[in-house]
């Protein structure tokens, strides 16, 4: 039997509030426990599909590992139950500031390349999330690089970057530009990567029209 030998480890971190403080600019669509539920449901997705294009890469000398980082001991404990990484954000007090405390985690851990995905996505599909994940971080001149996946509203729905991370995070409004600024400032390539499945997370009314799996409705919750 012949063993892979991997040329690169790579970290996915999913960042994640608690869900009782989870997608509040849904509260005009959704009741609290609904949007607890959403945001639940949400993580678990994501995670498992991640888990699906991590089969998918089977072979490939990428060896790919998932984490989150959170402060909420309900998270924690379906971190557990999907038997992925946990990364206690600590003190922290912002999204930014929780994935450079990630990104020296996973340095410290011998890591040497992380890739942040929300977890709120609304339908990623395993083999966009694969592509991404397999994606390379030096070009044909060998050249340093990091990959961006925009969301349709100019966010940044995947973050791709050789660790340590050389640049400081900037998420927010129209955070992929800030990013891909960042990046070159940084001294690295800035790779453009739309990837249609990940364009949408759920964060207002509009984008619930966007779960089309049926494993994104809960019992007694969005009707499809």
């Amino acid at each position: 039997m012949t063993q892979t030998t991997f040329q690169s480890r790579r970290l996915v971190v999913i960042p994640m509030k608690d869900p009782a403080q989870a997608k509040t600019r849904l509260a005009d669509s959704l009741a609290p426990e609904e949007r607890a539920a959403l945001a639940r449901t949400l993580f678990r997705a994501t995670v498992e599909r991640v888990q699906t294009a991590i089969a998918e890469l089977a072979g490939d000398p990428v060896e790919v590992e998932i984490a989150t980082v959170t402060s909420s001991p309900e998270i924690a404990r379906i971190a557990s139950e999907l038997q992925i990484h946990l990364i206690n954000e600590g003190r922290c007090n912002s999204l930014n500031a929780a994935l450079t405390h990630a990104g020296g985690w996973a340095t410290a851990k011998g890591y040497d390349a992380l890739c942040v995905l929300p977890g709120d996505l609304a339908d990623p599909t395993p083999a966009d999330l694969a592509r991404l994940l397999c994606h390379p971080l030096q070009d044909t001149r060998t050249t340093a690089q990091a990959v961006l996946c925009p969301a349709s509203d100019l966010g940044t729905n995947a973050l791709l970057t050789p660790l340590p991370c050389p640049f400081d995070f900037a998420y927010g409004v129209k955070s992929v530009i800030a990013h891909s600024n960042a990046i070159e400032a940084a001294g690295l390539t800035p790779v453009i990567l739309p990837l249609a499945s990940l364009r949408i997370d759920v964060d207002r009314q509009s984008d619930l029209s966007h779960l089309k799996s049926p494993n994104l409705y809960w019992a007694g919750g969005l009707p499809q």
